[in-house]
Order: C-alpha cells, then structure tokens, then sequence
C-alpha cells in the first residue's frame, strides 16, 4: 500500500511583547539562554521587584473594585502599609481589610514560592516604600477610571523577507501581550482635579469622544531619553493599541500612559538623574521649592518632601497613538522577529550558538546580572574568575 506523504507542518510561531521582543532587543545572547533553551535566572531576584509591584497594584485595585461594585465606598486614601518582618515566622501583623502590607505579603509569598525573594532587607524596604506611594498617590486617581486589568490580546502579522535572506521557518508570526490597565473615558469632558486626566487633555487637547487608554506600570524610574528604554516604552504602548484595536468590542484607543513608579519615592538613581538635569523631558520648574530640593539633595536625604505635582509629573508619561507612531513600532518588532527567526535559522543550519546569537547589551547593570557574562564573547576578557560554588 503507498502511503500518502504529509505536508510539512505549518509553523506560526508565537511572540510575548515583553518575554520575547523586548528581552531579545535587551540582549540577543542571553534571550536564547533565558527564553528559547529555558534555562531559569540563577538570581530571579532581576525579576522580584516588578512582579511585587505588578501584582501588589492588581490586588489592591480589586480590593477596591470589589466594594465599589458592591455599592460600598472604598476606604479613603492613603492606606496604611503594615509591613510582615523579613523571613520572621509567626509574626503576622494585624492587618484591616484594606492594609497594602497585607497584599504585598500575599504576592511576596507567592514569589518565593517560585524561587523568587528580594535580594536584601533594604531592597524588600524600599519595594515596599515605593508600593505604598503608587496605590497611595496613583490609586485614588487612576481606579476610578479602570475599565479592566490584566487585559489579554493577540494577533497575527506577516514577516517580510527578501529573496536573497536567508531561508527563515515562517511567514507570519502571533504576538501576545498582556496591557495592565484599560481605561475608558470620554475626552470631551474637562479633566476637572484629577492629574491623569488633565496630563491626558494637555497631550491631546484635540481629542473630543469616547477612547479608551492603555496604562502600563513600570517597576523602575524614567528613563533617560536616550536609553533604548525611552523609545522602546513608546514602542510597547503604540503595540498594544494596535493589538487591542483588534479584539472584540474594543474602543478606538486614544493615548498610552506609563507609570515609573520609582518617580513616586524617587531614591539615589532617580535623584542622581534628575540631578544632572541631562537627557529628560520633566525638571522641576525654575525658582520652585521641587529644584532647590534636587539641587540640595545628598544621598540619603529624605525626598517624601519633594511636591506630589512634580512627582506625578515625573512619574506618568503620556503617549498619543496614531497611524504613523503605531506603524513606526510595528515596524521596529517585525524586523525584531525577524532577526529571531534568521538567528534560529542561522543555529538551525549549523552555525555556533554565539555566532548566531551575539551579546548585544549595552546596560552595564543587566550585564553584571547576567548568569552567562564569564563566557560571554563581550564580557569575558574583562572579567576574573567567578568565585567556587560551596
């Protein structure tokens, strides 16, 4: 009996925004080690801080959706922050209902669960610091306007490829995100006192109608405008726009905002930055309380003195989505997907895995994390021997 042969299986593969596209432009080498050979972070604490904040918002939030749709008010803001003593068993503090210890313990626990833990008692204290004063300063503004959290989307793209490339597996590739927070709003109301919304009506005060508004956290300070860090964050929300334009019942979406939530309790590397006055887009403003207050400052002075306005200021970037700024970042992650389907086409065909996938980092800090710098092709002449193990 002749069998019938099969045709190949049709490949599309499937991209996460931050997992893959953004890891890959981050470093090329140790997104193959990481991600494609899955190989775990010898120090998840890289990961601790912004899964505590992530996940510490999105409880609090529910929290406060939970007695919102149940006809109750919310307890006023600030919330107290009871923190639990550092690995202390026993010890439990007694937490009200709406404690924000309470919830960072809870996602805190869950993390180690996973291997995951503050690397030091002043890291864990400066976590919990600074996610006090983003549901405390950001909350009471940004929960009334939450449509949903924890938003899922996807969709399809083609990849390009020219005739004289090398032959890669696919032609479409799936990418997937998952977007903090959806907003909803009408911008043709006035912003009245809340600071999200005016900073949204400033950035687009042409803008009339119902929209709908990206809102993505990010565990870390604003970036210089020079960091890739900048225009990738741009990239990331003009992405997600285009991703959720595509799913079911969606408005059209209006802006992005990205919420640096070190801004809020700014320590020495976001003093030291705004310090310098070089490569940002907010300073305080001349003559103000907020620039003697920069200038003067000294590490470990105390910077809860710094005004609210300006922390908000510094903390919430506002991004206007339209054709072309969402095109321009299409762009930029279709030609990184293409470059990781040539570097596994490369590797597939024979090549030597650190000729296919090269160190690209140019963040002294990721690299000095990095489990793979003593073999790495950039760092290792300048590196002395990792100490022995035991």
């Amino acid at each position: 009996m002749q069998l019938e042969v099969s045709s190949p299986e049709r490949i599309v593969p499937s991209y996460s925004m931050t997992g893959d596209l953004l890891s890959y432009r981050l470093c090329n080498m140790q997104y193959r080690y990481y991600n494609r050979s899955e190989l775990p972070p010898s120090r998840p604490v890289q990961y601790w801080f912004g899964e505590m904040v992530h996940g510490t918002l999105e409880m609090a939030y529910q929290y406060w959706k939970g007695l919102y749709d149940a006809g109750q008010p919310p307890p006023a803001f600030p919330w107290p922050c009871t923190k639990r003593e550092w690995k202390k068993d026993g010890l439990t503090p007694t937490w009200v209902d709406h404690d924000i210890g309470k919830f960072a313990h809870a996602v805190e626990a869950s993390l180690e669960q996973r291997g995951k833990t503050a690397r030091s008692h002043s890291t864990r204290d400066s976590a919990y610091r600074r996610i006090e004063a983003a549901i405390n300063d950001i909350g009471q503004y940004l929960f009334p306007l939450i449509t949903d959290a924890e938003t899922k989307v996807i969709a399809t793209r083609d990849i390009v490829t020219s005739d004289t490339a090398l032959p890669i597996r696919t032609d479409k590739y799936e990418i997937h995100g998952v977007i903090d927070v959806l907003a909803s709003m009408n911008l043709s109301q006035a912003p009245g006192s809340n600071p999200i919304r005016r900073m949204i009506y400033e950035a687009c005060p042409e803008l009339k109608g119902n929209y709908e508004v990206i809102v993505d956290y990010k565990g870390s300070g604003r970036p210089q405008t020079d960091e890739m860090y900048w225009e990738e964050g741009d990239w990331q929300i003009q992405t997600y726009a285009w991703l959720r334009e595509r799913q079911a019942k969606s408005l059209p979406v209006a802006v992005g905002i990205l919420i640096y939530t070190n801004e809020l309790l700014p320590e020495a590397a976001e003093m030291q930055h705004l310090r310098s006055g070089k490569n940002t887009d907010v300073l305080p403003r001349r003559g103000s309380m907020d620039e003697q207050l920069v200038r003067m400052w000294r590490p470990g002075t105390d910077t809860s003195q710094i005004s609210l306005e300006f922390r908000l200021k510094r903390a919430i970037r506002v991004i206007p989505i339209s054709k072309t700024s969402v095109d321009k970042a299409l762009e930029e992650f279709d030609n990184t997907v293409r470059s990781i389907e040539t570097n596994i086409s490369q590797e597939t065909n024979g090549m030597k895995l650190q000729s296919a996938w090269k160190p690209t980092c140019q963040h002294k800090g990721t690299c000095n994390a990095c489990d793979f710098r003593w073999f790495c092709p950039k760092l290792s002449d300048k590196l002395t021997a990792p100490p022995p193990i035991g």
